[in-house]
C-alpha cells in the first residue's frame, strides 16, 4: 500500500513539474517563500513595536507546541508551496505521510466537518466573524481532542518557514501556562495583521480565489500530493 502511494505521488510531481505550468509553478512557490519571508518580518517588527510601546513582550518560546494542537487550514495557493517543498525534501515527504495516517485516525472526521462548515458558510457570503462563530465550538472541541499536526515532530515543525499564517500569526504576551487546554485562564494573544501594502502585493501573484479557499492543513496537503492540484483547483473553485 505505501509502495502504490509512494509511486502516485511521484506520477503527480512529475505532472506538477511538467510544461508551462511546471514552469510557472517553480516562479510562484519562489516568490510566495520570498513574499511570506517579508511579510512575517515586516507583521512582526510592527508587533514588538506595538508591545514595547506598553512595555509588554512575546512569551511565546522554543519548544512550545500548544498552537499545533489547534485546528489549523491552509489555502490551496499556500498548500501548492509546502508540498513543493515536500518534493525537494523526501524525508520530510516520509514522515508527513506517516503521521498523516496517525492524524487521520484521530482528526479526519472531526476536521471533515469543519471544512464542510467552512465551505457551506463561505458559499453562502457570509461574513468572517460568522464563520468563526460557527465553526468555533467543533474548532474547541477539536482542541480538547488533543489533536497532533502531522508536521509536528519531536517539538518542531517540518515546515516552520513555511508554516500556515495561522500559525505564525499568533503570538502570546500572557504565561505560556494559559494556552494550554486545561488552563482556567484565558490566554492574551495578538495576531500579526499583514499590511495592505503586503496583501495587495501576495494577491498579485496568484488567482486571488486559490489564496481565499482553505481546507485543513493535514487535508489540504495530502490531497495535493495525491490527487494533484489541477484536481483541487477544480474540485474547489471550479
Amino acid at each position: 500500500m505505501k509502495k502504490q502511494l509512494s509511486r502516485k505521488i511521484k506520477n503527480f510531481e512529475a505532472k506538477e513539474k511538467e510544461g508551462s505550468y511546471g514552469d510557472w509553478r517553480k516562479e510562484f512557490c519562489g516568490r510566495y517563500r520570498d513574499l511570506l519571508i517579508q511579510i512575517r518580518n515586516n507583521s512582526h517588527n510592527a508587533l514588538i513595536e506595538t508591545l514595547a510601546s506598553k512595555d509588554e513582550r512575546i512569551t511565546c518560546q522554543k519548544g512550545c507546541t500548544h498552537c499545533c494542537f489547534h485546528y489549523v487550514t491552509v489555502s490551496i495557493a499556500h498548500g501548492i508551496v509546502i508540498v513543493d517543498y515536500l518534493y525537494s525534501n523526501r524525508a520530510l515527504l516520509k514522515q508527513f505521510l506517516d503521521n498523516y495516517e496517525k492524524w487521520a485516525r484521530k482528526g479526519f472526521h472531526i476536521s471533515e466537518s469543519l471544512d464542510r462548515t467552512r465551505t457551506q458558510a463561505q458559499s453562502s457570503s457570509m461574513a468572517i466573524d460568522r464563520v468563526v462563530s460557527a465553526t468555533r465550538p467543533l474548532s474547541e472541541r477539536y482542541f480538547e481532542m488533543n489533536i497532533q499536526c502531522p508536521f509536528l515532530v519531536d517539538n518542531k515543525c517540518l515546515v516552520y518557514h513555511l508554516r500556515p499564517t495561522i500559525c505564525s500569526g499568533h503570538y502570546a504576551v500572557s504565561s505560556p501556562n494559559w494556552c494550554t487546554a486545561t488552563s482556567q485562564q484565558e490566554p492574551v494573544i495578538h495576531q500579526l495583521i499583514p499590511s495592505d501594502e503586503d496583501l495587495s502585493e501576495m494577491m498579485s501573484l496568484v488567482d486571488p480565489r486559490l489564496l481565499l479557499h482553505e481546507l485543513t492543513l493535514a487535508t489540504m496537503i495530502y490531497k495535493l500530493l495525491t490527487e494533484g492540484s489541477s484536481s483541487v483547483i477544480n474540485a474547489m473553485v471550479g
